[in-house]
């Protein structure tokens, strides 16, 4: 038989694996309205500590000085107090993806899958990273003390008004002016704010596009958030970095693989990561979940797996439940096909009024 002897082009000529990956996450930034608005913070110190032995990752934290003063005079010694410290836990995710092509069906096809791929895995994880947002967030009010501090409404939804978003904004206490920055809704409810005036658009010097606000916070449209067929829906009120997120790529993230005899003739990319994501101010209950059964149990939906770090107050995320027009559900497009409530947890029947 005869040997093929050179250096012929192939997949991971064309795409060298670290620009790859470099690549693909400056266009999941990009892409990820969340990271924009800063609700996600993407924090260094935790992606720091992801590739570190161990399953979970720990982030201290310390708590604010505390008690009355004292007297002074000269007949007491004065008392020295200390400073508590409280510790939040993140559960890493140990995730993977690969998408790939064949020769043949390119051939037939004359597709070009891999600059399909190319161009189009950092917006796959973006929207991963949209979703593991949205769940970490619902799997937080599963939590009956957050959903009590936190939400107003859910559960006993009545017409959007202006009125009870603030009294939902009351749920930050005497900090909810200084803190909440984002509101994030449904495509539907977007349309009903239109219609009753309460949004103002922002033109920022040099900008092309006109920034959407409701109370001087910006506010970021996905129908990742659901409405019923009744107009039930609900929105997220957040502060600057209530989340914090942050992945890593460990050794051999980013693999571009050729294989001559799998169908044909095919490559694949494949792509590895660690994450987590939790709401800032809350901790992981270990006594809910554990690092193997910690994936499914979040996209599960069902069980509190989060609990308040120390004080409620710094969890700068508030939860608005109420409804909008019928006429602006519109299944298939901001909707399910079919859907009937947004409620799918014992928390979402949980009402602060």
């Amino acid at each position: 038989m005869a040997v093929i002897n050179g250096n012929p082009t192939n997949f991971s000529n064309l795409i060298e694996p670290t620009v790859f990956l470099d690549w693909i996450y400056r266009q999941n930034t990009q892409t990820n309205r969340f990271v924009q608005s800063g609700v996600l913070k993407n924090d260094p110190v935790l992606g720091g500590r992801l590739l570190q032995p161990g399953r979970t990752v720990e982030i201290p934290a310390m708590n604010d000085l505390y008690g009355d003063a004292d007297e002074w005079n000269d007949s007491h010694d004065i008392q020295t107090n200390g400073v508590d410290s409280a510790m939040e836990y993140g559960i890493k995710m140990y995730q993977d993806k690969s998408f790939g092509n064949t020769d043949w069906g390119d051939l037939i096809s004359g597709a070009s899958t891999q600059q399909q791929i190319a161009n189009r895995f950092g917006n796959w994880w973006t929207r991963q990273d949209t979703q593991l947002l949205l769940n970490t967030v619902k799997a937080t009010f599963n939590n009956a003390d957050i959903a009590t501090a936190k939400t107003y409404g859910v559960g006993a939804e009545e017409e959007l008004s202006a009125g009870n978003f603030v009294k939902a904004l009351a749920r930050m206490g005497d900090v909810m002016d200084n803190t909440l920055s984002t509101l994030v809704v449904n495509s539907a409810a977007y349309s009903e704010m239109r219609e009753q005036q309460l949004i103002q658009y922002l033109q920022p010097a040099g900008a092309g596009t006109p920034i959407a606000t409701y109370q001087g916070m910006s506010i970021i449209q996905d129908d990742s958030i659901p409405v019923a067929s009744d107009g039930t829906t609900y929105a997220l009120i957040f502060g600057p970095g209530a989340i914090d997120y942050a992945a890593a790529t460990p050794t051999n993230g980013l693999v571009v693989q050729r294989d001559e005899f799998q169908k044909g003739g095919m490559v694949a990319v494949i792509q590895k990561r660690v994450v987590t994501c939790h709401v800032a101010g809350t901790n992981v209950d270990l006594t809910q979940t554990n690092p193997d059964t910690y994936q499914a149990d979040l996209k599960d939906g069902t069980k509190p797996l989060f609990a308040v770090s120390y004080d409620p107050r710094q969890i700068q995320l508030v939860k608005y439940g109420f409804k909008v027009g019928t006429d602006y559900v519109v299944p298939t497009i901001n909707a399910p096909k079919g859907s009937t409530s947004t409620s799918t947890s014992a928390s979402d029947s949980t009402s602060s009024k």
